[in-house]
């Protein structure tokens, strides 16, 4: 199945790990989507994540080349729709007088926040997945756009429901 693909890496907090790994992922051409890394709970360890538009194999294939390169702990991979995936961006708009309420009303729509208000600009700040971010973006439109910073997608695996215990009845 074709789609979006999940690899997450933990790897070593060294940019020579860091760039093993992407130079790997660049060598091999594979259609990235998106690549994001940062600090995991564990001081010295990184978590890389890069979102796949391929199946299944190639997402494997690219998992067992990156458990080869020295300063990788772990890489495993599943289909996004298995996992949580979220992403951040930030708005910059130029703000109308006469029409910040309407701004304020889409801002609570999409649940996102204004973190700076100047004279000049508005910078709002949002998080959800790929689409209720790119939906929020083309909201925000028609409220002159300066420009826009998204982080790209951090991804992990749900956790497998548990099995359940049948009864039978007497």
């Amino acid at each position: 199945m074709t789609g979006p693909q999940a690899v997450t890496v933990l790897l070593e907090d060294r940019l020579i790990t860091f760039t093993r790994a992407v130079g790997l992922v660049r060598r091999r051409n594979l259609p990235v989507r998106s690549i994001a890394v940062g600090p995991t709970a564990t001081p010295g360890v990184s978590r890389l994540t890069i979102m796949l538009n391929s199946d299944e194999a190639t997402a494997e294939r690219a998992v067992q080349h990156l458990q080869k390169v020295v300063g990788v702990r772990e890489a495993v991979t599943f289909p996004a729709g298995d996992g949580v995936s979220r992403e951040m961006a930030l708005v910059k708009i130029r703000p109308h007088t006469n029409r910040y309420g309407e701004l304020l009303d889409v801002v609570q729509l999409y649940h996102a926040t204004v973190v700076d208000d100047s004279a000049d600009t508005i910078i709002i700040e949002l998080t959800g997945s790929e689409a209720f971010v790119l939906s929020c973006i083309r909201a925000l439109e028609p409220f002159d756009i300066i420009e826009v910073a998204r982080t790209g997608a951090i991804a992990m695996e749900a956790a497998a429901p548990l099995p359940t215990l049948e009864t039978s009845a007497p």
